[in-house]
């Protein structure tokens, strides 16, 4: 039988979604059609994502979901491609075995002609990613989207897989990312999130020195581009000179994502992170004040004693952060901190959350407030609701709060335009 029709699911963060656009134009380029619908398919891609337990199990159900379509089309093929593939390797075919093949997150490049082989196939012997976005279709319809500059991580976090799943730090030239930058300008977009596993230890492994700086400098040429934003900083790799570059170029977003987990010494060293990591946060705050910041914690760490919470709790009321993402703790078996013996009991965990995002609202409130009355230049993407939802350049896409406008015929999706906030309704700022 031809297959000729496939669809890609795609799990996880923007790093997969960027990953998935890639396969998608391999089969484009091999002459097989994309569709969404999962009942007129002929092959399912499942992209996965293994990061923490919740995104194992939505892999694990999306790829039961694709086993009860194929009980109803006995020609239907199935690939699961990416982190719970590598996670699993040979145990893959043993829990599922109406799957028709999987690679890991080192074979993705491969998957489009060892399907058209029409054979089983498993292949999990490298980690890495997509090392050629030359065929990437975009799969949004607002002129913002991702571009990945690096794959894996040379960190070796005490409760983090990734360097499991992905490997060391490989970065793209400089050459290879400007050129992909200034493609997806002329194909419309206008602001461009920078990821990667790491995003400020780029260079170091092709370039012998941080080179982060130095490629947004060069992306920032690109004149067509008007938001340019990083997310997934590490905190001891922020420089000064990248601070600069940030603050002193105009298209380059006045915001950073930094990851920094938590505060406490004591929890940051078990962790095996920076153990100064409060000064680098408070130093930015003093010398860059303009800088928004974003990060994410986690809390019910193994031996975070209730001091080390409080102390947490003490340093997110100091409302360093404009947007915070707050996650109970995700036990790994192939993370080291899976061995540590006193793990906090769930209850615990969850009313640390609840306390977390309790303070972090109070700070939101507040900064939501002082935004009252003023004008920002917002990108507006999509309608719901009688309600057009936009974000402004404090605002990441997907992650972060939205600005709220009555549904307007003066303003166009896709179109930058200028909004006074009126007022707030929880997190979401309200606008005319």
């Amino acid at each position: 039988m031809k297959q000729n029709k496939v669809s890609v699911i795609t799990l996880g963060c923007s790093k997969n979604t960027v990953e998935s656009e890639a396969i998608v134009g391999l089969f484009l380029k091999e002459g097989y059609e994309i569709t969404g619908d999962l009942s007129k398919t002929d092959v399912i891609v499942i992209h996965t994502c293994s990061f923490i337990q919740d995104a194992q199990a939505e892999s694990h159900y999306q790829i039961q979901q694709a086993g009860l379509l194929k009980q109803k089309n006995k020609n239907l093929k199935i690939f699961v491609a990416g982190c719970l593939a590598q996670l699993l390797q040979d145990k893959m075919q043993q829990d599922y075995p109406f799957i028709d093949g999987y690679v890991g997150t080192g074979n993705f490049d491969k998957i489009v002609k060892l399907i058209k082989n029409n054979k089983f196939f498993a292949d999990t012997t490298c980690v890495g990613g997509v090392s050629n976005f030359k065929s990437r279709v975009l799969s949004t319809n607002t002129p913002s989207t991702y571009i990945k500059i690096s794959e894996g991580c040379n960190h070796r976090c005490s409760y983090c897989i990734i360097p499991n799943l992905r490997g060391k730090l490989v970065s793209r030239t400089i050459k290879s990312i400007t050129d992909e930058a200034n493609a997806l300008a002329d194909c419309g977009i206008q602001e461009l999130n920078v990821i990667a596993q790491d995003t400020t230890a780029y260079g170091i492994d092709i370039y012998g020195k941080l080179s982060l700086s130095k490629l947004l400098k060069e992306i920032s040429k690109i004149k067509q581009l008007k938001w340019i934003r990083l997310l997934y900083a590490y905190p001891s790799t922020i420089t000064k000179e990248l601070l600069e570059t940030i603050s002193e170029t105009e298209n380059i977003c006045n915001y950073i994502d930094i990851p920094i987990q938590h505060i406490s010494k004591t929890v940051l060293t078990n962790m095996k992170r920076p153990k100064d990591t409060r000064k680098i946060i408070e130093t930015i705050k003093k010398d860059f004040p303009n800088i928004i910041l974003r990060t994410s914690l986690i809390t019910g760490f193994p031996n975070e004693t209730e001091t080390d919470f409080k102390e947490l709790l003490s340093f997110v009321k100091q409302d360093y952060f404009e947007h915070i993402g707050i996650f109970g703790y995700s036990d790994q078996k192939l993370a080291q901190s899976y061995k540590i013996k006193n793990k906090i009991p769930q209850r615990v965990i969850e009313k640390r959350v609840q306390l977390l995002a309790s303070a972090q609202f109070k700070n939101v409130v507040k900064n939501n407030k002082e935004k009252t009355g003023k004008t920002f230049e917002v990108l507006p993407e999509f309608v719901s609701k009688n309600k057009i939802y936009c974000r402004a350049y404090f605002q990441a896409p997907e992650i972060d709060n939205a600005i709220i406008v009555s549904n307007n015929k003066n303003i166009q999706l896709g179109k930058f335009t200028k909004v006074t906030i009126k007022d707030f309704k929880d997190y979401d700022l309200i606008a005319k």
